[in-house]
């Protein structure tokens, strides 16, 4: 079911007690020189539909957000809200779901910059809604395990625009990805603690072309295994919900 689709009396008439609002949140933000904008978006609304598509009665899906947290990307181009205004728009708009009679909400994120902010507002959202369950999901690393038997580029090679992003928007919107392609991009800390320490840094710091990966290796035929992949990993997620596994 898509919400925005619907009247208010059907909505109204909904068994609420099972059924999970998905809400997916994304960005507007540059995705080096051969992907749009609204790669984060398009990519985030095309899983939520697969989703939606497998799930029909289970599920109400909610039009992508695509206002986020990119301020890492404004020195490259991007529309960013700042944290505060970002988790109060999230909050809120859960908080609309929850008010609505949905005790079980997920969000569904597709952009790495909007993971800390999404965090504080589950925080927020108990404080307020003490008896609802609000859940946040990144696609990606729930549909790890499967994307991993799916990716070619090795561990640096499918980061921000690189190799997985490519091939879902060659799936999505072969038209707006660009011919020209330039390979790996993106340096990584030399530290043996790398991993472990934390850091914020622009991404114009951190690429030459604003990408953080290998787009060379995107292909129509990944990408539609990988938006697949996606959907696959958040169907199990919503049973898990439905369940009370989580």
């Amino acid at each position: 079911m898509k919400l925005g689709e619907m009247t208010w009396p059907e909505l109204k008439a909904l068994d609420k007690s099972n059924i999970v609002p998905v809400y997916p949140i994304a960005s507007f933000e540059q995705h080096g020189p051969h992907l749009p904008f609204l790669t984060d978006t398009l990519e985030t609304q095309e899983i939520v539909e697969r989703l939606e598509r497998r799930l029909p009665q289970d599920v109400v899906i909610l039009p992508t957000q695509w206002l986020g947290y990119s301020y890492h990307h404004t020195r490259l181009g991007c529309i960013t809200a700042t944290s505060d205004t970002h988790i109060n728009l999230m909050a809120e708009t859960v908080g609309c779901l929850i008010e609505a009679g949905f005790p079980k909400v997920m969000i569904v994120n597709g952009h790495g910059g909007n993971e800390a902010d999404m965090a504080v507002t589950l925080q927020k959202l108990k404080e307020k809604y003490a008896d609802s369950r609000v859940y946040g999901v990144s696609y990606w690393k729930v549909a790890q395990d499967r994307l991993e038997k799916i990716r070619e580029a090795g561990p640096h090679g499918w980061g921000h625009a690189g190799e997985m992003e490519t091939s879902m928007m060659m799936v999505i919107r072969p038209d707006l990805v660009k011919a020209e392609r330039r390979g790996l991009d993106g340096s990584h800390p030399e530290s043996e603690y790398g991993e472990q320490v934390a850091q914020f840094r622009r991404m114009d710091e951190i690429t030459e072309q604003g990408v953080y990966g290998d787009p060379t290796f995107g292909t129509q035929e990944k990408g539609d295994h990988m938006l697949d992949a996606a959907a696959d990993a958040l169907v199990e997620v919503v049973g898990d919900i439905q369940g009370g596994r989580l």
